[in-house]
């Protein structure tokens, strides 16, 4: 069948045809006259991605479908949530989700009528030497491949592995659904693309899970959203607490050190286990067929009793808590393959902070990097070792890379103040009898328009969770009177005080610096939460235009280990930034 037959049948323009064939969703063979020849398989394919194209799914998830790595219902729940923070649930792209989850597949159901592919094709498209990032996330795993040559992005994925066994003071996942999404996602990549010369691996830190002497999985991931550690125990204290008393080192509960302590003291370590590792670093042992795990000293350091300085556990304090350290990884701080995946070299597992700095802003030593998405973090390489960081605070010195170290900040509230905003608006409007759709353009809006006139807004602490070095502490909202007790004084003053947050930590780094990249979905999305940041700061804001920042840091570091970039060039000349 000929390309015009196929257009007449399906309704797409030959443009968008040969797009899904350049992009591998449909595989298309040739006659012996080299034209080529669309048989029934291929329509019946093309008419599916037409459907979903018409939902607003994209390229990338339609792919993962097609070749069994997600199934209908996640790529449906993912892009139904994706719509209603967009537009809401009367929007047509949503009906067409409807549908598609009432049937459960696509075969029978009929596409949209006019739909018109808006993308620009890319058939024939030649590649340099590629790099593969993989970030296994809280909730999702995430991957980018990134071509070294033209230091560019060529296609992102995000799967959600839907893991979580129960979550509540303890909070775990399962091992073998994140193992296995991870696998399917990563040998997708690997199928899909010819010269990838590295993979690098990244992911959720703190948490950990328990192996046997084979490198075999025995637990859940006990992630670092679990509570254990700060269960009153029977003699009144926390193991948290425990620790504190008997080491004098503070850890928080949901580090591996905390949560190994708390399972040590009730005797719930399982049998068999001969030390525990990240989720990550279990990834990276299964692909690579290796039984003994190395962690990088980024993820080695969020466990906890870890010396950022001279990158080694602290044995000595290990022992008061009766922890061998023999059960703990061993711990690298170099730049190392660890093992091969198809021929193709494996790095060390990066921590996601340190390969979200490395993606987003390089191994600049004059950038301020302020991600808000969920939570918040400030984040900068530093000088001279954290020396001049002030002790006490909230921030925190962390290994980077090649000797160097990133002092953080989190904001334990962060970003999800604004959610609770955007909740509490929505919530008045249902009771209102109402539809109930998502207030983030309302929301939005409104803090503009206040910010524009000058506005101050009220006094709003987002501490609404604690901070770290005080969880009992909470928020609050002052300076209300009668003329600013207003939806949109509320709204600027919380994305001031998300600021605020920020900004206090960063005065606790001791070392200032030039410039600003912003990162995370909420900054993105709010032009004026760019600009209160950079009114704070004092410093110009840049926003950072990379997708999966994660991922694209540990593709980089990736290619460094297997030294597919020079060395000692620095990551920046990596990287194409649009700041």
């Amino acid at each position: 069948m000929r390309i015009n037959d196929v257009e007449r049948i399906t309704g797409l323009s030959q443009k968008a045809i040969r797009l899904y064939e350049s992009k591998g969703l449909v595989v298309i063979s040739r006659n012996d006259n080299g034209y080529r020849n669309y048989t029934d398989e291929n329509i019946s394919a093309l008419k599916k991605i037409k459907l979903l194209r018409s939902a607003g799914v994209s390229i990338a998830d339609i792919k993962l479908l097609l070749f069994g790595v997600v199934n209908i219902d996640e790529v449906m729940d993912k892009r139904k949530s994706e719509i209603l923070k967009e537009s809401g649930i009367n929007s047509e792209k949503y009906r067409i989700c409807e549908r598609i989850s009432e049937k459960g597949d696509i075969d029978d159901l009929k596409t949209a009528e006019k739909f018109t592919e808006n993308e620009e094709e890319t058939e024939n498209e030649n590649y340099g030497e590629l790099s593969v990032g993989i970030d296994i996330g809280t909730t999702t795993v995430s991957a980018i491949v990134y071509d070294i040559d033209k230091k560019e992005s060529i296609e992102a994925y995000t799967v959600p592995h839907n893991s979580y066994i129960f979550s509540d003071t303890r909070s775990e996942q399962s091992v073998s659904v994140i193992i296995d999404k991870a696998e399917k996602l990563l040998y997708h990549i690997l199928s899909s693309y010819k010269g990838i010369v590295s993979i690098g691996l990244t992911g959720q830190m703190h948490g950990i899970v328990y192996i046997d002497k084979k490198g075999v999985p025995i637990s859940n991931l006990i992630n670092w959203q679990d509570k254990r550690a700060d269960i009153v125990l029977e003699d009144g204290e926390t193991a948290c607490g425990k620790i504190k008393r008997i080491t004098g080192e503070r850890i928080a509960t949901g580090f591996g050190i905390a949560t190994h302590y708390y399972n040590v003291i009730r005797g719930e370590v399982p049998k068999g286990a001969v030390g525990f590792c990240s989720i990550m670093d279990l990834f990276g042992m299964k692909i690579c067929g290796l039984e003994r795990v190395i962690a990088h000293s980024s993820v080695a350091a969020s466990y906890g009793l870890f010396d950022v300085r001279n990158g080694k556990f602290m044995g000595d304090k290990l022992s008061l808590l009766g922890i061998d350290d023999s059960f703990l990884p061993r711990v690298t701080g170099e730049s190392i393959v660890i093992g091969e995946c198809r021929g193709i070299p494996v790095s060390v597992a990066l921590g996601d902070n340190q390969a979200s700095f490395l993606g987003s802003a390089g191994d600049n030593k004059d950038i301020l990097l302020v991600n808000i998405g969920t939570g918040s973090q400030v984040s900068a390489i530093c000088d001279k070792g954290g020396e001049r960081l002030k002790s006490g605070g909230d921030a925190e010195l962390r290994p980077f890379i090649d000797g160097k170290y990133l002092i953080c900040g989190s904001a334990l509230c962060g970003g999800f103040a604004y959610s609770m905003v955007e909740s509490f608006f929505r919530s008045y409007i249902t009771s209102a009898g109402m539809q109930e759709i998502s207030q983030y353009k309302t929301i939005n809006k409104l803090a503009e328009e206040a910010y524009n006139k000058g506005e101050t807004g009220l006094d709003v602490n987002v501490a609404f969770f604690g901070k770290r070095s005080d969880p009992d502490l909470r928020g609050s909202i002052k300076g209300i009177d009668r003329q600013n007790f207003t939806p949109s004084a509320l709204i600027l003053g919380t994305l001031k005080g998300m600021c605020n947050e920020l900004y206090e930590l960063y005065e606790t780094f001791g070392e200032k610096k030039t410039r600003i990249v912003a990162s995370g979905g909420a900054v993105k999305k709010n032009d004026t939460l760019k600009k209160i940041i950079a009114e704070r700061f004092g410093m110009n804001v840049s926003l950072n235009t990379t997708d999966e920042d994660a991922a694209m840091g540990t593709a980089l570091f990736s290619a460094y280990a297997a030294r597919k970039i020079g060395s000692g060039d620095g990551f920046s000349k990596y990287i194409k930034y649009k700041y």
